[in-house]
Parts: C-alpha cells; sequence; structure tokens
C-alpha cells in the first residue's frame, strides 16, 4: 500500500517528511508587515529553531494587494516597501525557505486577489521571486470541484521547473484525503484551529480518521501550531505538540518567536520529539484505545459561557434547550443564551454567552441573541440576519452557525418541549463540555520502535495502562524512553502504567529489548563509564598490592650467595676435624 502512495504522488521530489516551518496567520492574521517577516527570520536563526530543523517561513494572507493590466499579482507595498522577492533573498541569505499564500478561487479569504484563471501567471511570477512553497486556499471559487482547481495549479507549479512545496488547503472537505496526493505535498484535514483545548483535541481527532493516507511526499494537515499563543497551558501544549509529532503532522509554528518564553522554545525545539514526527517510515501514529473516565458524583461541570455543538443526545443539562417569547433560546434554563458571536456575518460557530436581550448597546442591539423557531417548517431564523437559520455545518456535521436558509436537512430541528432538547440529524444541540476519556495513541518507527503518547483528556487525575500486546509485540521487556524529559525510564515485562494530570500527556519511545533505546541515554553513558573507570582503577590498585606481597615473600625465601658460601665453608671444616 505505501509503495503504491510514494510512486503515485505529486513527482516534485518534495514533502518526504512533514514540512517544519512557521506561518504568519495564527499570530498575525492580515496585521503582517515586512518588519514582523525580517524580525521572524532573525529570531528563527538566533533561538535555535532553524538548527532544530525548521527550515520554510510562510506568509500567509494579505500579501497581495490587487493585479496589474497584464494579470500579474501585485504586492501591498505599504506593508511590504521592498517586495516579496527582497523577503525571499532574505530568508535563503539564513539558510530557509520562502513561502507564500493563495486561493483557487477568485478572491483569498480575506479577499484579496486569488489565482483562479491565473495559475500560471502566478506560478511564474512565484517562480522568479524564488518561492520555495505554496499554501493554496478555497475561499470565493467557482463552485466546481476544487480537485480539478488545484490541479491546474499543480500543473502550473510544475511547469516553472522550480521545486514548490505545494500545500492544498481544503478544511477537510471531498473526502480530500483520498484523492489529494495526487495533487499536493500536504492537505488540510480539518476547519481552522483555535487557541483552546477543545478546538486542539478535535481536530485531531478528525485528522485521525485518514492515518491510512500519509506516508512520504504527502501529509495529512490538522492544521498549524498554536504552541505559545497563550491559549493552553504548558502542558496543554506539550499535549498538542506531542500529538501533532506522533500524527506526522506539518510543524508550522503559529506564534511570535520574536517574543516567546524560553519554556515554549524548549516545547518546539526538543530533538526527540521532533525526531518521532521526521522518522523516515512516514507512518502516522493513530489513536489505538479509548477508555471512558467515571467521575465522582457530585462533581460539577462548569457551564460558563463557550461554543455550540451537537453531540449523541444524553439528557444532561448540557443539551437542555428553552424557547422562550422574548425570542431567546436559553441553555438549561440558565442564564445563558444562544448568539451569533459578535453578529459575524462569517461562518462563524455559534456560542452561549450571558443573556442580554433589552441591552440595546450590545452588538446588534442584542439581536444576536435572538431566534424565531418554525413549528411547521422546523427551521430556526436569525432575528439578527432574517434570511439565515439556525445549520449543522456540512463540513465536520459537529458544531453549529448561521447560514442562508435552504431548508436542507442539516437545518431542520426536531424540539422536544417534554425533555428540551433540540436535535438535527439524530444529534443533539449542546454546550461544549469537557470529554473525559482517557487516550492511547501509538504508532511504528523505521529502527522497529514505537512511539507512544498516553494522554488523560479528563477533569481529574488518572491512571492510564498500555500492554506490550496493544502494540504489537509479546513476552519481552521493553525500554521506556519519556521524551520529554529526554530520559530513559528503565525496562518492563508487559507493559506501562502512569498517573497523569489533567490535560496531560507522557510522550515514550518503547523499544523491545534487543533494540533498547536505553543506552542512547547520555547519562546513563556517563554512568557506566564512570563505574567501569571505578573498577579498572580499584583492579589495579589490587594487582599493585598483590605484586608488592608476591615479592616480599619471594625475597625472603632467596638468601645471598655469599651467606651460602660461608655456610658451605663451615661444612667442610667440620668434616675435616
Amino acid at each position: 500500500m505505501y509503495i503504491f502512495k510514494i510512486f503515485n504522488c505529486l513527482n516534485n521530489g518534495l514533502g518526504m517528511t512533514p514540512q517544519m516551518g512557521w506561518n504568519s496567520w495564527n499570530k498575525f492574521a492580515c496585521k503582517i508587515t515586512e518588519k514582523i517577516i525580517i524580525d521572524t527570520i532573525d529570531a528563527l536563526e538566533s533561538k535555535g529553531f532553524i538548527k532544530a530543523g525548521y527550515n520554510y517561513i510562510n506568509l500567509d494572507d494579505c500579501w497581495q494587494k490587487n493585479r496589474s493590466e497584464n494579470g500579474s499579482i501585485i504586492p501591498d507595498y505599504t506593508a511590504f516597501p521592498k517586495g516579496i522577492k527582497y523577503l525571499a533573498d532574505y530568508a535563503h541569505s539564513k539558510g530557509l525557505k520562502f513561502g507564500l499564500y493563495s486561493d483557487a478561487g477568485f478572491y483569498t479569504c480575506e479577499r484579496r486577489p486569488g489565482s483562479l484563471g491565473y495559475e500560471e501567471i502566478d506560478a511564474d511570477q512565484y517562480a522568479r521571486w524564488g518561492i520555495d512553497y505554496l499554501k493554496y486556499d478555497n475561499c470565493y471559487n467557482n463552485g466546481t470541484k476544487s480537485l480539478t482547481r488545484y490541479e491546474k495549479m499543480r500543473d502550473a507549479l510544475n511547469k516553472t521547473g522550480r521545486q514548490i512545496f505545494y500545500s492544498i488547503c481544503s478544511w477537510g472537505r471531498e473526502n480530500v484525503s483520498e484523492w489529494a496526493r495526487d495533487y499536493g505535498n500536504s492537505w488540510r484535514t480539518t476547519r481552522d484551529i483555535k487557541d483552546n483545548w477543545k478546538s486542539m483535541i478535535r481536530i485531531i481527532d478528525l485528522n485521525n480518521r485518514w492515518y491510512e493516507y500519509a506516508a512520504p511526499g504527502g501529509w495529512n494537515d490538522p492544521d498549524m501550531l498554536e504552541v505559545g499563543n497563550g491559549g493552553m497551558t504548558i502542558d496543554e501544549y506539550k499535549v498538542h505538540f506531542g500529538l501533532w509529532a506522533l500524527s506526522k503532522a506539518p510543524l508550522l509554528i503559529g506564534c511570535d518567536v520574536t517574543n516567546v518564553t524560553q519554556e515554549i522554545v524548549d516545547i518546539l525545539t526538543n530533538p526527540e520529539v521532533i525526531s518521532i514526527n521526521q522518522d523516515s517510515l512516514g507512518q502516522q501514529g493513530r489513536k489505538i484505545k479509548y477508555t471512558q473516565t467515571n467521575l465522582p458524583d457530585d462533581y460539577q461541570y462548569d457551564l460558563k459561557p463557550t461554543e455550540i455543538e451537537v453531540a449523541p443526545c444524553n439528557g444532561k443539562k448540557e443539551q437542555k434547550w428553552f424557547i422562550n417569547k422574548d425570542g431567546s433560546i436559553k441553555n438549561n434554563n440558565e442564564d445563558l443564551c444562544m448568539e451569533i458571536p459578535f453578529c459575524s456575518k462569517r461562518r462563524i460557530q455559534l456560542r452561549t454567552n450571558k443573556c442580554h436581550l433589552d441591552n440595546k448597546k450590545e452588538c446588534g442591539k442584542s439581536k444576536n441573541q435572538k431566534w424565531k423557531y418554525d413549528k411547521k417548517d422546523k427551521i430556526i431564523k436569525s432575528s439578527l440576519f432574517r434570511k439565515k437559520c439556525l445549520t449543522l455545518h456540512q463540513a465536520d456535521y459537529d458544531y453549529v452557525i448561521a447560514a442562508p436558509c435552504n431548508n436542507s436537512d442539516n437545518q431542520i430541528w426536531n424540539y422536544d418541549e417534554n425533555e428540551h432538547t433540540l436535535s438535527s440529524m439524530g444529534r443533539c444541540l449542546s454546550i461544549y463540555m469537557n470529554e473525559e476519556a482517557t487516550e492511547v495513541w501509538a504508532g511504528n518507527l523505521s529502527d522497529g520502535s514505537y512511539s507512544v503518547l498516553l494522554l488523560n483528556k479528563a477533569s481529574v487525575t488518572q491512571w492510564i495502562q498500555i500492554n506490550w500486546e496493544e502494540i504489537g509485540f509479546h513476552d519481552v521487556k521493553a525500554g521506556i524512553r519519556d521524551l520529554w524529559e529526554r530520559q530513559s525510564l528503565g525496562y518492563f515485562e508487559k507493559g506501562y502504567e502512569v498517573s497523569l494530570k489533567p490535560h496531560s500527556s507522557q510522550l515514550l519511545k518503547i523499544t523491545p529489548y534487543k533494540d533498547s533505546y536505553i543506552f542512547q541515554d547520555k547519562f546513563f553513558i556517563i554512568q557506566i563509564t564512570i563505574i567501569l573507570f571505578v573498577l579498572v582503577i580499584i583492579f589495579l590498585i589490587i594487582f599493585s598490592v598483590m605484586t608488592k606481597i608476591k615479592k616480599r615473600k619471594h625475597k625472603n625465601k632467596m638468601k645471598p650467595i655469599s651467606i651460602i658460601d660461608e655456610e658451605a665453608t663451615k661444612i667442610k671444616k667440620n668434616e675435616y676435624k
């Protein structure tokens, strides 16, 4: 299967391991400038990121302004006064490769000029500038299949004769992992990531579905890293980075590396974690074990304002909704109302927030919290945008948005007035609740060992166990190395167990005894060397002492010749007498 995939991929010779680098979007979005890019390049060099393997610096959306009369793309010279080639040349001078962003539509997602219809013109321009990487998005397109539009840019890039890494971004639609290997070096499998635990966990779970399609030459892409942006704890960021590394996901830093703590630098540059991601076998690790956690009966959930999703119906309070005459839809009849965040016209995920229905100073005069349920058609219309309805998102089917009403199945909501549930397509509207579970993720490595991540997703401390049978070997000892601590834990007979805090993990390399990884621990080697040295010294001392003792005994047995001659003379004289 792997052989077929490798030889059926985009033939540009790139992506034999997942790409590593930095991207501007997660931290800076459209507020990006020439100075930020130059300072970032310098920081990547000075703080050891380049040495750690990060070799791309990618400028995301908003670098382009318009097009010339002949169709050539024109950069935003206000933000980038020296132009794009200057940035590419500067990156190359530091040993980095330089990447750009465009879109397989008429406009980019931020309504800058897209490349649809201009594929060859843009590809030629990228080559002249010395571009090494293209992230290709999917906004504002003409409605045709994305693979057709991605194919045109692929061919245009190949035609330039320059090796350009081609990253497809279609947010996981159209089962992209099944066909994208023929078109790009990586492909997005999910919607955009956010800098919080829920988003990160949900996205890696969606990416996990496609593990069989990753291999050298092309990779599943669960979006860029949020490590260092401040929305998660250090333990959660380690979970984030560890899952991306084990899943052979692209490692594209998304924080401000010019202003980042050493703790974050240590996470992002840990050589042993990176080596898991860059392993030459290229097999994506996956979830192999899931265990539901039983919380104490008196455990109190925190129902603070949060995003709304759909989930299997469970009858719990997070799925209780009350449709009221004032237009509000309240969760559990508490002071939490469903709303369109920030009155956004974009397809943004809905959430609950503190009810403010009578406050005219709030967003949209508070109409963003008002809805109308049509019992006949079973649709829920927004009072803020009268032509938009509550909609189950078509890409992931796990969260809700306000989208143009069309009476499709994902806009039909059944309201049970007795149970107070709203359901669509067999699942119930729900406030997001932390998933109370533990998991084991694992993947094979080229040296015969296994990368294993033990994960506690629960809200309380949990014990997590892995047995050697679960990762494919039997009746042997295994050496275990903790990759975050960068130390060996010893040998274990049948398995391993550890207690982990909430939202934390342990990332391990597990090696059957015959190929034990433990001897690569430099501290272990130093200890063994010292012990051997001491033993040699002791041996030499003992040998020296024993030699001296033997010499003394031998000396006492030996008598001088003069004494022997005198005794012989006396004997002769006695004989004469």
